[in-house]
């Protein structure tokens, strides 16, 4: 297998179907020989049915009760094995040709790891990248909030790539043992990048097109992080470069 793309989700079928919808086309363009779909279906009390979603090549892998997303994403890399796998949440409405860019990114600059340009619904940045700042804000989303349109389009070497969309190399994914899943919510994909870059692995972010990213909307718990945000700091704090600053 070239390619398995990994969905974790709890409930919102109608989102899930117009994010598989999306992510089959993307997938058709990049005309490898061979991708797969799983959907790890994270404790939906009622549990997904193929018949849903429309979809022909989905693969569903059921967890009885709701696990973090690390544990269910590193389960959906077990079911179906690949060169690469890409991270996508259910929430993002992947362009078309945002895949075949993400690869063509990784094979041109020997990156290891892929992240690509999401947009709010107001055609704003969601993601772009990730910086870090010395102090209690840590890592961020560079550029969020300002417009697409007035934001540079070259490739960027970040840090960190959201795991909203996030493409990697079976063997890096391999030598990092996967997510790691002491994060119960966030910065999992943070923690992941900054450990692939102490094995000297470059992160690249394509930033040609634009894929919608409806951001936590799965999810809007005001303290949902707080956990995992402790556990990021409590291992990082002052072992990351310091590329940006508190206005982004």
């Amino acid at each position: 297998m070239e390619l398995t793309a990994i969905i974790p989700s709890y409930g919102q079928v109608a989102l899930l179907r117009t994010c598989l919808t999306m992510l089959e086309r993307a997938l058709a363009l990049t005309k490898l020989p061979g991708t797969a779909i799983v959907v790890v279906d994270n404790g939906t009390l009622t549990p997904y049915r193929l018949a849903e979603f429309g979809v022909a090549s989905v693969r569903i892998v059921r967890f009885d009760r709701p696990h973090s997303f690390s544990t269910a994403c590193n389960r959906g890399a077990c079911e179906m094995p690949a060169r690469r796998y890409l991270f996508l949440n259910n929430d993002v409405f992947i362009h078309p040709e945002a895949i075949a860019e993400m690869l063509d990114v990784m094979r041109e600059h020997k990156a290891g790891i892929a992240g690509t340009r999401l947009v709010l619904p107001d055609d704003t940045i969601q993601h772009c990248g990730v910086k870090f700042d010395g102090g209690e804000r840590g890592p961020y989303h560079q550029h969020h909030g300002r417009p697409t349109a007035i934001v540079a389009r070259a490739t960027s070497f970040p840090q960190a790539v959201t795991g909203a969309a996030l493409l990697i190399d079976h063997a890096v994914f391999t030598a990092l043992g996967g997510f790691d899943e002491a994060f119960p919510f966030g910065y999992e994909d943070a923690d992941l990048c900054l450990r692939a870059r102490h094995l000297g692995i470059r992160i690249a972010c394509a930033q040609g097109q634009d894929s919608l990213h409806l951001e936590s909307f799965s999810d809007r718990r005001p303290d949902r992080h707080q956990a995992s945000r402790r556990l990021f700091f409590e291992r990082w704090r002052g072992r990351y470069a310091i590329d940006g600053d508190e206005n982004g």
